[in-house]
């Protein structure tokens, strides 16, 4: 059994449909790429599966943890999967620390009740947990305010008190979005070999294929509230079966070979209280046909291991030539 399972997740703010039926599965020590526009659900999906969403929120479907439901539980039970056994940093650290703290005594707060250490022991594993994210001078930069360090060193220390609870997953929602592409570059490199020391499971949510393109063993792909595609990593890039899919990776910039022209997607990701009918990604899709307007496809299995959810999705086999189409 997966160590978490997502089954039929729907969320609903009134009568607007933020997931429309998300069924994930993350599996002990993996990692997991969760791609798409702001909009998507992304950040909602493991917001509702945490119960971290206002009491305004509809939540239906099931999340399981190793076997146990999480929909519906009391906070007695959540509160101590929460940075426990899961943990989520989220993208701007500046509004996740506290101003007025020190970093060394947030982290130790988060030590104190996951773990119940204090003091010196609390100490000396706050020095060890930002010598392990690569917070340097850790033993003196303890007693720093997060506005006396750069926004790449805050996002480590975001790391740090997750790591605080040794979760067994580590959720890290667009952790490089405010970053330079160098620093970027070094946290996502850090989240790698952190998963890999310590065997954590990982989900790296991001708008950017390319970010988690190298971090992440599989993707799933998210548009208008579902999940749109998923297979392993290798596969999502060499054959990409939904046309959304196909447009992400159309608007990468190559790293090497010929330049070539970026090809944008026209449009936005529909409003939860106006969703199309049919296909939500219909309205700016460009293989789209009669049938995409009227009818609101599910996942289904391409290949062995990879499924889309459109009527036009075609094995790997015949898939070349539509390829090229949408690329060109």
């Amino acid at each position: 059994m997966a160590f978490v399972q997502i089954r039929d997740m729907t969320v609903a703010f009134g009568t607007a449909p933020a997931l429309r039926g998300i069924s994930l599965s993350v599996e002990r020590g993996e990692a997991l790429g969760l791609v798409g526009e702001s909009g998507c659900g992304k950040s909602i999906t493991w917001l509702a599966a945490l119960g971290l969403l206002p009491k305004s929120a509809k939540v239906g479907g099931s999340v399981r943890l190793d076997g146990a439901e999480l929909i519906g539980a009391t906070p007695a039970v959540l509160e101590p999967l929460r940075g426990g056994r899961i943990a989520m940093i989220f993208q701007d650290p500046a509004s996740s620390l506290n101003p007025v703290h020190r970093i060394g005594r947030q982290i130790a707060e988060a030590l104190a009740l996951h773990r119940g250490m204090k003091g010196a022991r609390a100490r000396a594993e706050v020095i060890r947990l930002l010598d392990q994210v690569g917070i340097p001078d850790a033993r003196n930069r303890l007693n720093a305010y997060p506005h006396e360090l750069s926004g790449g060193q805050n996002q480590r220390v975001m790391i740090a008190m997750a790591l605080a609870g040794e979760p067994e997953l580590l959720v890290a929602d667009e952790p490089t979005t405010a970053l330079d592409v160098t620093i970027q570059a070094q946290i996502l490199d850090l989240l790698g070999t952190i998963r890999r020391d310590t065997g954590m499971g990982l989900v790296l949510i991001s708008h950017d294929l390319g970010v988690v393109s190298e971090t992440c063993s599989r993707i799933a792909v998210m548009y208008a509230g579902r999940i749109v595609e998923e297979a392993p990593s290798d596969r999502i890039f060499a054959y990409p079966s939904h046309p959304y899919t196909r447009g992400l990776i159309g608007a990468m910039p190559p790293i090497s070979g010929l330049r070539r022209k970026l090809v944008s997607i026209p449009g936005s990701v529909p409003e939860a209280s106006r969703m199309p009918l049919g296909c939500a990604f219909a309205p700016r899709c460009s293989l789209v046909i009669p049938d995409c307007t009227r009818i609101d496809p599910a996942a289904g299995a391409v290949e062995p291991g990879h499924v889309a959810a459109c009527i036009r999705a075609t094995p790997a086999a015949v898939r070349a030539p539509i390829m090229e189409s949408v690329m060109a």
